[in-house]
C-alpha cells in the first residue's frame, strides 16, 4: 500500500496496521509500506460474509475512520454505519477461524481521547449507574453487574440508532465483538435474569 491511509476498509494484519500508523503518524519519516490492501465497501462485506478468516497473510477486516475533531469522535459510531450499516445485529456471518471486525479510529493531533473528564460526569453514563444501583438494570433491563461497563457503552449505541432496549438487542450488540462463546453467556445471562427476550 502506497496512499496514506483514509477513512475505509483495509484488509491488513496487525503488522500491517502497525507500519501503516507509523507511517501516518510520521509521515516524514521513510517508512515501507505494508501488505494493507484497500477495499471498496462491496469487497469488505463480501470478505466479511464469508467470515472475515485471516487470509495467508493473516490480514482481516479493518475499518478506519479519521477524526479530525471531539465532534467525530463522538459521532464514529454514526459514521461506522455507512460502511456496516449491520453492525450492531449479531454476527451471522461468524464461523470457525472468525476474528471480530476492527475500527481503527485515527486521531488528528490535539483532538482529545473521548474519555477526558470523570464517565460519572456524563449525565447519561450517570444516569445509568443511579438505576443500576438502585434496581440492578440499565434502561429497563436486568444485567450482570460484573458486565455493566461495556453494557453501558452498548446502550449508549443502540440510542444513538434509535433502537429499542431490550436483552436480545443488547446481546446481539455485543456479539460483533466478544468471542461467540463469551457472547453466548451474557446472552443466556441476560435472558435468565429478565425472563424475556
Amino acid at each position: 500500500m502506497t496512499e496514506e491511509l483514509a477513512d475505509g476498509w483495509y484488509l491488513m494484519s496487525t503488522a500491517d496496521l502497525e507500519r501503516e500508523l507509523a507511517r501516518w503518524r510520521t509521515p516524514d519519516e521513510a517508512v515501507e509500506p505494508s501488505n494493507a490492501v484497500r477495499l471498496d465497501n462491496e469487497e469488505a462485506m463480501a470478505f466479511r460474509n464469508a467470515g472475515n478468516i485471516p487470509d495467508e497473510l493473516d490480514r482481516t477486516l479493518r475499518l478506519v475512520l479519521l477524526v479530525e475533531d471531539t465532534h467525530g469522535l463522538a459521532g464514529l459510531a454514526e459514521r461506522r454505519l455507512r460502511f456496516e450499516p449491520d453492525y450492531q445485529e449479531a454476527p451471522t456471518w461468524r464461523r470457525e477461524g472468525s476474528r471480530p471486525v476492527n475500527v481503527v479510529p485515527l486521531r488528528r493531533p490535539g483532538v482529545p481521547p473521548s474519555s477526558e473528564g470523570a464517565w460519572w460526569d456524563d449525565a447519561e453514563l450517570a444516569e445509568m449507574e443511579n438505576e443500576f444501583a438502585e434496581h440492578g438494570s440499565v434502561a429497563g433491563v436486568r444485567v450482570p453487574g460484573e458486565y455493566r461497563g461495556f453494557i453501558f457503552k452498548t446502550v449508549l449505541a443502540l440510542r444513538s440508532q434509535g433502537r429499542e432496549i431490550t436483552p436480545t438487542a443488547i446481546s446481539n450488540s455485543i456479539a460483533r465483538w466478544l468471542p461467540e462463546e463469551v457472547s453466548a453467556s451474557i446472552a443466556r445471562e441476560l435472558i435468565e435474569l429478565n425472563g424475556t427476550q
